[in-house]
């Protein structure tokens, strides 16, 4: 056994590696694998090389073209997706184990949360894989071309795969995001690549595999390990791709963006976020701080969606703030293998150093004011962030507008729904947002004025975030959602009388 009760056979001895045409590589560098919650190496991965990069794209391509995948019979896509969503569940307390060694999560929320959501995005792919469809409606030429009798046409528009897939993934929730990825593609019949972050690589060393036993052929996933300035940056390049497809920050995704136009790829981009908490004067107390405190402390703050600035009304906001640092005051922070652990350690220690960047920087610059910060264990190592509560946050700082991607709540009182929508409107981001309010008229019309993809009244984060997700706004990315994300549309014009 290694240490903290590990069970020594789930962790590979031999460096983790890439995964081409189901068969494993090893021929780049290696890499060492930092458990964040001691900073001490548990594994080691291996880094792609330009022949492995390049064999992987080519045996992406080829097994498209062959239709191995693509032109499979829908149910037989539905049945590898559905055993996949299967083994994840028998497997997850080992997969979960192993994302909390590698990235820091929390093992609870990791067993509670990712792997559901990872199983369900199988379950949920292979359901729309049995019915994907298009639609079919009656259309016509101009009538100065047919004066008298003109033809009847009927238009089919049918769901093709979009092709060859360049999946960059991320490293919060590399199983869960990757499953929800890998699912939708693979169920619209796609081939793909995959770039696991060099930041935690071991939960999708494992999810391919496993989809390897599920029955996916060989090829049709390839997943590759490596840094985004090399491996990543020589799959955007590659013009065999139809789709670049990322989850990550807004600085990788002008890259993106930028290398990928000139072969004028297809670019998906799902980026950051800044998502507003607004509780008005009506809300229920209770209920808004509960789920004020847990959107912005799940997974340490490192979510693309978590609610990290808390907007109250003035009347409310000493009792909403001071409720937070409350219930802050009772997270269990430690070890992240620790089934009694809310709060782990960041993903690194270098995160962690930029993450109490933002709050010293605030503080120096009277631009926030402490409400509330939670001791840390001692000897804990320098990858843990204290979860800290910012109060009197100026609008437009540097905390209120920039993803800080840690524990750190930025809050700060509005005194009218105009402000507040005002503030809330008020970054580069448009992911998410919530609203608190007992005013149901007044709930859908800030919903309505709220310029972000998703808006979740009286709660926040998405109940099913294989069904229910919204298109991200401004530089919050450009990504259409679910299965169709990897679709394109044909349309069929077919004559059906004179």
């Amino acid at each position: 056994m290694l240490a903290r009760g590990i069970d020594a056979a789930w962790v590979d001895g031999d460096p983790y590696p890439q995964i081409v045409d189901g068969r494993e590589l090893r021929g780049g560098s290696v890499q060492p694998v930092i458990d964040p919650s001691t900073n001490e190496k548990v594994a080691e991965w291996t880094e792609a090389t330009e022949e492995e990069i390049d064999l992987a794209v080519a045996v992406s391509r080829r097994r498209f073209e062959e239709a191995v995948w693509s032109r499979a019979p829908y149910a037989h896509r539905a049945e590898v997706l559905e055993a996949a969503a299967q083994a994840i569940t028998a497997e997850a307390r080992r997969l979960a184990t192993l994302e909390s060694l590698d990235s820091g999560k929390a093992l609870h929320g990791a067993l509670s949360y990712d792997l559901y959501e990872a199983a369900n995005a199988f379950a949920v792919a292979a359901g729309l894989c049995r019915d994907l469809h298009g639609d079919v409606r009656h259309t016509s030429y101009p009538p100065a071309l047919f004066p008298v009798q003109a033809p009847r046409i009927l238009t089919l528009r049918l769901r093709e795969p979009v092709g060859v897939v360049c999946e960059l993934l991320p490293w919060n929730a590399p199983l869960m995001t990757g499953s929800q990825r890998l699912a939708a593609a693979l169920a619209a019949g796609c081939c793909v690549v995959a770039k696991a972050p060099e930041e935690a690589v071991i939960s999708l060393v494992e999810l391919t595999r496993l989809l390897h036993r599920c029955g996916l052929p060989p090829g049709v996933l390839n997943l590759l390990l490596g840094r985004g300035e090399t491996v990543g940056e020589r799959l955007v390049a590659d013009a065999r791709f139809d789709l670049v497809s990322l989850t990550g920050g807004v600085a990788t995704g002008r890259r993106v963006m930028e290398v990928a136009s000139r072969s004028l790829t297809a670019v998906h981009l799902e980026l950051g976020g800044k998502a507003p908490v607004i509780v008005f004067d009506d809300a229920d107390l209770g209920q808004a701080v509960r789920w004020a405190t847990m959107a912005n402390f799940v997974n340490a703050g490192q979510v693309c969606v978590a609610g990290s600035r808390l907007l109250v009304h003035r009347s409310l906001y000493d009792d909403v703030v001071d409720g937070v640092v409350s219930e802050c005051g009772n997270f269990r922070i430690g070890d992240a293998l620790d089934e009694e652990t809310f709060i782990g350690p960041l993903v690194n220690s270098e995160h962690a150093r930029r993450v109490r960047g933002f709050v010293s920087r605030a503080l120096d610059g009277g631009e926030a004011q402490i409400a509330g910060s939670c001791e840390l264990p001692a000897a804990l190592p320098d990858s843990f962030v204290a979860p800290t509560v910012l109060g009197h946050v100026r609008p437009g700082s540097e905390l209120e507008q920039e993803e800080v991607f840690g524990p750190v709540l930025a809050a700060m009182p509005f005194d009218t729904e105009e402000e507040a929508v005002a503030i809330a409107n008020g970054t580069r981001y448009g992911l998410n947002a919530s609203v608190f309010t007992a005013d149901v008229e007044r709930a859908f019309r800030v919903a309505e004025r709220l310029d972000c993809g998703e808006v979740n009244l009286n709660c926040h984060f998405t109940p099913n975030m294989n069904a229910a997700k919204g298109e991200p706004r401004k530089m919050s990315g450009i990504s259409p959602t679910g299965i169709e994300a990897y679709t394109t549309l044909k349309g069929v014009n077919l004559q059906i009388a004179h």
